[in-house]
């Protein structure tokens, strides 16, 4: 019975250091707005490289505050944390560093 004791408290020992969270990174990134989606909480951005983690690309990000994307518009330039940890990424301090163009204005209706 002794060394089966050994043996689940050993277990219990390397499961605990094995299940330790991966350690979360953080990302500087700069985009172009492409599309939003504020009930879904996500934005589509077209970024730069982004040194250590991926090549320059377009892509949906999720965010952690939906209120940070609300005034958000396509051609609209940010900046942005891009966090990762466990597979899991999202973005958080988004600051618009330059508005894009306004939408262009509906069309006027035609007469007969």
């Amino acid at each position: 019975m002794r060394p089966f004791i050994f043996l689940v408290l050993g277990m219990l020992v390397m499961a605990s250091n094995g299940c330790q969270p991966a350690p979360v990174k953080h990302y500087a990134i700069q985009a172009e707005v492409i599309a939003v989606d504020v009930p879904k909480k996500r934005v589509t951005l077209k970024h730069g490289d982004i040194p250590g983690l991926m090549p320059a690309m377009t892509m949906d990000y999720l965010v952690a505050d939906e209120k940070q994307i609300e005034a958000l518009k396509p051609g609209d330039k940010i900046s942005a944390d891009l966090v990762i940890g466990e597979n899991v990424g999202h973005l958080e301090k988004i600051v618009v560093v330059e508005k894009g163009p306004p939408a262009p204005a509906p069309p006027a209706p035609q007469s007969k």
